[in-house]
């Protein structure tokens, strides 16, 4: 970092051209870090940091968000640029679970661009006029090249979920993936008559194998606690199925709180609410009350008629046997996400209550099917054949190891095929929508009188290079690409062109034929956030870093 060592007061300075190498060199460090991820030949990246306990993880991903979040988990972005670049990336990384390298590498790009023409002489305003230009530009182009797709339509659906999982993964695994995900999508938003629909209605579950499923209702995961890492809580961890068998056409209650009988067993002796134990006979009547204050309970939950009893936290033993014993099957402990019993409401048609005695029939709900296995170190409770618009996404990983980040693959390829599907648009990938972009472009800038049309130019190069990038990637010469990319956009018969590169061949193709297909939307906003956050940092021409020794600071007192 080049500092002013004009000034007085040290060596603390950085202005103009020093300003802007400084947050050049921060972007492009980001940029760095994420472009090797970029498309379906990206490559996977290793990050040592703690998970949300503070533990220490290692995380392997080729998802530029979840190597982001990593980082961010551990000691995070300390270069300032750096971090307030990665803030601008927020929206697209949290907002669309897609499209947050492409964001990195368009911002980098103008903001690379940007000091470029600044060292030239462009004003910077005049360089954010181009860039918004270029950009309400290229919503027109996008606008052209863009299809509608009806929010069920599984075809096109499964294309979109297949083009967002480039995680490496064999065919017959994606494709399985992909169709899962686009069912459970296009049932969801059939369920809502085209209104909008909430992805959170949709969960994913993994095990270690093969095969895919979809169950219209929720499963209830249940394994050791935190504070249960020991072998010995492992094992001590009541693993005795809760529903044997399968229980059909069962009626399902959702409690949210304990079922505490103390108050009731409690009540006698002194008058008090307090429990005095000063003899065996107050042993004896102690135990007996507690144990007819249970007993009513579970009576009058088994009167209700309830077969499975799903409550958000763990009853104590006595009132899970008593339930147990009148054939109300005990779900506790349903917590993990606490959004859970919420979900099960939802999928049988259940009302949550918070005390048991405000249980009647009108709160009950109904599940076509339930049944409970064990799965790794978890109890699966499934809570099927619903009449509620809620679905559980089941898949098989290559190994154990790999569950979670398969887990968050799905989940994250579920969000993006609901985005394409609320929207009703859907634009080509393989890099066709930023090529018709920068050639459109380019033709616009020549009308262009100002000094913005250097801007827009260069808005086109850095849309361009997204294309190199995925080349790069895939082991192929990106300027031969980059050549014969243009060429097809020249001699296409459509224009905007739906032309892309097939990364398999290394060559130009027709990116809806090669069914590489994404949301608008991730491109848009990937756009629009990342012409934010250049403009954010292409204006910095000062990076003051004072450094005070605070022992030496004698602050003046304004009053007394």
């Amino acid at each position: 970092m080049a500092h002013d060592t004009n000034a007085e007061t040290g060596d603390w300075l950085a202005r103009d051209e020093a300003a802007r190498a400084y947050v050049v060199g921060a972007t492009r460090a980001v940029e760095s870090l994420l472009a090797s991820t970029y498309g379906p030949q990206g490559s996977t990246s290793l990050v040592q940091t703690v998970d949300g306990q503070q533990v220490p993880e290692t995380v392997v991903t080729a998802d530029a968000g979840r190597l982001l979040d990593a980082i961010e988990r551990g000691d995070g972005f300390v270069h300032p640029i750096a971090a307030l670049f990665v803030d601008g990336l927020d929206s697209v990384r949290r907002g669309l679970h897609d499209g947050t390298t492409t964001a990195a590498l368009l911002a980098a790009g103008l903001v690379d661009e940007g000091a470029r023409l600044a060292e030239t002489g462009l004003h910077e305003g005049t360089l954010t006029v181009g860039y918004a230009m270029a950009a309400n530009r290229a919503g027109e182009v996008l606008d052209d090249l863009a299809r509608p797709i009806s929010p069920t339509d599984r075809d096109r659906l499964r294309e979109v979920a297949e083009t967002s999982m480039t995680t490496d993964l064999s065919p017959s695994r994606r494709d399985a993936y992909a169709d899962v995900v686009s069912t459970a999508v296009a049932e969801l938003a059939g369920s809502t008559e085209g209104q909008w629909f909430d992805t959170d209605d949709v969960s994913v579950r993994t095990r270690a194998g093969d095969g895919v499923e979809l169950v219209r209702g929720h499963v209830i995961r249940r394994r050791p606690g935190a504070h249960e890492t020991s072998e010995k809580s492992r094992l001590s961890f009541d693993w005795t199925p809760s529903v044997e068998g399968v229980l059909s056409d069962a009626r399902i209650a959702v409690l949210e709180r304990d079922i505490d009988v103390e108050a009731t067993a409690t009540n006698f002796g002194s008058g008090g609410a307090a429990v005095s134990l000063g003899s065996a006979g107050s042993v004896a009547a102690y135990t007996a009350a507690r144990t007819d204050a249970i007993d009513d309970v579970a009576a009058s939950v088994a009167d209700l008629g309830v077969d499975v009893l799903v409550v958000r936290a763990e009853l104590d033993d006595a009132v899970k046997t008593a339930l147990e014993s009148r054939g109300v099957a005990v779900v506790d402990r349903a917590q993990y996400p606490k959004s859970d019993i919420h979900r099960v409401a939802r999928a049988t048609g259940a009302q949550v209550v918070g005390h048991v005695s405000d249980l009647d029939a009108s709160k009950l709900g109904r599940a076509g099917r339930v049944t409970e296995r064990r799965v790794g170190d978890e109890k699966w409770t499934t809570i099927g054949e619903c009449e509620g618009s809620v679905f559980t996404v089941i898949v098989g990983t290559p190994t154990e190891q790999g569950r979670t980040a398969h887990e968050r693959l799905v989940e994250d390829a579920v969000e993006t095929t609901a985005i394409a599907a609320l929207d009703g648009q859907v634009l080509p990938g393989a890099g066709a929508a930023p090529l018709a972009v920068a050639r459109d472009l380019r033709r616009f800038a020549g009308g262009v009188r100002g000094k913005e049309q250097l801007a827009i130019e260069a808005f086109a190069d850095v849309c361009e290079s997204l294309v190199q990038t995925l080349a790069r990637n895939a082991g192929d010469d990106p300027l031969e690409v980059v050549a014969a990319v243009r060429t097809a956009h020249a001699d296409a018969a459509a224009d905007p062109a739906p032309v892309g590169l097939d990364v398999t061949r290394g060559e130009p193709a027709d990116a809806w034929e090669l069914g590489v297909v994404e949301p608008r939307r991730v491109f848009s906003q990937a756009l629009d956030s990342a012409v934010a956050t250049s403009e954010q940092l292409s204006t910095i021409d000062a990076v003051v870093s004072p450094g005070l020794d605070l022992d030496e600071l004698d602050p003046q007192i304004e009053h007394d």
